[in-house]
């Protein structure tokens, strides 16, 4: 139980570098926390060799994917911007990858790209049709645990439904959340990082620029 908490408790945290769900995946599901939950097998923070075990594991497909520089070469490319010289690696990570599912559904991934390579920042699931709100409710309630409180509900189109660690997610950018809307159409199920993870990543990759780069007096 102990444990189960101290996930709750992270994952309610502004994010950082080291923090499971960023750079860093959790090895299990703590309900109420969706910094550790799966998605389609997927869970935040995942590295690209997670993401090509989980492909096979589950069979996917994949449909497309894209690739970008790697941390070291983002950093080169910044040094060079401020006058530098360093020659690029020309490595690269993942950036984003569609797989299917092989029953009717979709999987989109999104990554950031950190000093240990790329990491899993976002998971959307587009599920086949044919699950109605009240059995999509129950099933998502099992996994993932009670909604938080300005959950939409279920109406004409569907449930809408909405976890982020804490009592209510409205206005609550910075923290992470899995968003559903799903009915007997399909719908779309996303799991997603706070609002500024990214401009951490770039911090990082500015930061180190600075460090490895020429100092100079502002012309202003």
């Amino acid at each position: 139980m102990k444990h189960v908490m101290a996930l709750v408790l992270v994952a309610a945290q502004p994010a950082a570098a080291g923090q499971i769900g960023v750079d860093a995946a959790a090895t299990q599901t703590a309900k109420g926390a969706p910094a550790t939950f799966d998605l389609a097998g997927f869970r935040l923070g995942m590295t690209e060799g997670d993401v090509e075990r989980v492909m096979r594991e589950r069979g996917l497909i994949m449909k497309r994917r894209t690739r970008t520089d790697t941390f070291e070469d983002r950093v080169r490319k910044a040094v060079n911007l401020r006058g530098g010289r360093l020659p690029l690696k020309g490595g690269s990570v993942l950036d984003s990858v569609e797989f299917d599912d092989g029953k009717g559904g979709k999987v989109m991934i999104g990554t950031f790209v950190w000093p240990d390579g790329a990491r899993v920042r976002s998971v959307a699931y587009l599920p086949p049709a044919g699950t109605d709100p009240a059995a999509w409710r129950t099933m998502l309630v099992g996994k993932y645990g009670p909604l938080s409180r300005d959950s939409g509900g279920i109406d004409g189109e569907g449930l809408h439904a909405r976890w982020c660690a804490r009592a209510a997610c409205l206005g609550q950018g910075g923290v992470f959340r899995l968003a559903a809307d799903v009915g007997l159409q399909g719908g779309q199920i996303t799991l997603s990082q706070p609002e500024g993870t990214g401009e951490k990543a770039m911090t990082l990759i500015e930061r180190e620029a600075s460090r490895r780069g020429t100092g100079g007096t502002p012309s202003l």
